[in-house]
């Protein structure tokens, strides 16, 4: 009983060891799903379609970022060189290629090539969905 005891105790200390060469610290983004917050943090991309960026790694080749759309109709066509993960916060979309919608909880993987065609349907006021894009995106 008490090794169990002891062991707790020891994996409840931090460790501050050296980190290795060259990383960066940890980016903490409190809010980061407030899609509520300062309209500042909205970066505009055309008319009523802008970004949060949450993290932007050129050394990584990523973008984090939360997409919100506040109108109906076709946002682009284009492609990704890498893998995309995409988590729908709100409202629903999908893409012209394919039967599936991607509704609020929904979770959507993009193999790196695929060419899609993005369209917020006439009924949803506002779409937000959180992107993590690898690699080139290519309008």
């Amino acid at each position: 009983m008490s090794s169990t005891v002891d062991m707790k105790n020891e994996e409840a200390v931090p460790y501050t060891g050296p980190k290795p060469y060259g990383m960066s610290d940890d980016l903490i983004v409190p809010g980061a799903l407030d899609l509520e917050c300062d309209e500042r943090l909205w970066v505009p991309q055309s008319k009523d379609v802008e970004f949060r960026p949450l993290v932007l790694s050129a050394s990584q080749g990523y973008f984090v970022n939360i997409l919100r759309v506040r109108r109906s109709g076709i946002l682009s066509r284009h492609r990704h060189a890498g893998a995309v993960h995409a988590f729908t916060l709100r409202g629903r979309w999908h893409y012209l290629e394919y039967d599936w919608w991607a509704e609020a909880g929904t979770y959507a993987f993009e193999p790196p090539g695929d060419i899609h065609t993005l369209e917020v349907p006439e009924d949803v006021t506002e779409m937000a969905t959180l992107f993590h894009v690898s690699g080139a995106y290519i309008y």
